[in-house]
C-alpha cells in the first residue's frame, strides 16, 4: 500500500512531467505561425473595449459569422452616423 507521502511525489512528479512535455516546443513548428495577426483595417488594432449587454444582445452578437467584426462595423457605423449630426 502506497504511503500519503508516495503517492504526493507521485502525483508531483506526474504534474511536472506532463507540464514539461506540453510546453515543450515542436522541433519541427512553424515560426510563421508566432507573427502577430496582421489588422483587418489601416489602423493596427490594440485598444480592446468592454461594455455590458443583455443576454438576448450577446447571444445574436455571438451568433453573427464574425463577432467582432460585426461589433466594430456596428460601432463605426454609429460614431459616423453621429459625426454627421
Amino acid at each position: 500500500m502506497l504511503t500519503d507521502f508516495k503517492l504526493y511525489s507521485l502525483a508531483n512528479i506526474s504534474i511536472k512531467s506532463y507540464l514539461h512535455l506540453s510546453t515543450m516546443p515542436n522541433p519541427k513548428g512553424n515560426p510563421q505561425n508566432f507573427e502577430p495577426a496582421q489588422p483587418k483595417g489601416e489602423e493596427s488594432m490594440t485598444a480592446t473595449i468592454s461594455f455590458r449587454a443583455t443576454e438576448k444582445m450577446k447571444e445574436e452578437v455571438k451568433a453573427q459569422e464574425d463577432p467582432p467584426e460585426f461589433c466594430r462595423q456596428a460601432i463605426q457605423e454609429k460614431l459616423d452616423r453621429n459625426k454627421g449630426k
